[in-house]
């Protein structure tokens, strides 16, 4: 009877390690991993470079929330200026890929405008969380 016992106990301890692992994994398939948030610290994020075009005006903001830009595709005229802004507790950046600009890292509550003088279709990203991917066009 002893060692039914302790057999028992044993796949019982098994089991529970198992359930554990499958429970953790499913949390990071779902991402919320061990980086914590949507899409942990190096990968996550949407690209909305394919939304819908905006048309915006001579002043614009693109705010970066759940590790989004919204508007993802945005068009202005040239000389408008775009306010980045960042309403994730992680930090974040907006940079063109083409390298001509770049917010720096923008925690959250932080901002930062650019002036847009010449005409471009701009695909940008965030450094940080390079699958949030957006699209601006100027002209």
């Amino acid at each position: 009877m002893g060692r039914n016992r302790l057999l028992l106990t044993g796949f019982a301890l098994i089991s529970a390690a198992l359930l554990v692992g499958i429970a953790a994994s499913a949390g990071m398939a779902f991402g919320r991993g061990h980086m914590g948030g949507m899409g942990g610290m190096m990968g996550g994020g949407t690209n909305s470079s394919s939304a819908a075009v905006t048309t915006g005006g001579t002043a614009n903001t693109v705010d970066i929330r759940n590790f989004a830009f919204s508007p993802g595709n945005l068009q202005v005229p040239v000389g408008a200026t775009v306010t980045f802004k960042n309403y994730d507790s992680a930090p974040h950046t907006a940079t063109a890929k083409d390298g001509s600009w770049d917010t720096g890292i923008l925690n959250q509550g932080q901002s930062k405008t650019i002036t847009f003088d010449r005409a471009g279709d701009y695909t940008y990203y965030c450094k940080i969380h390079p699958n949030m991917v957006a699209r601006l066009r100027v002209g």
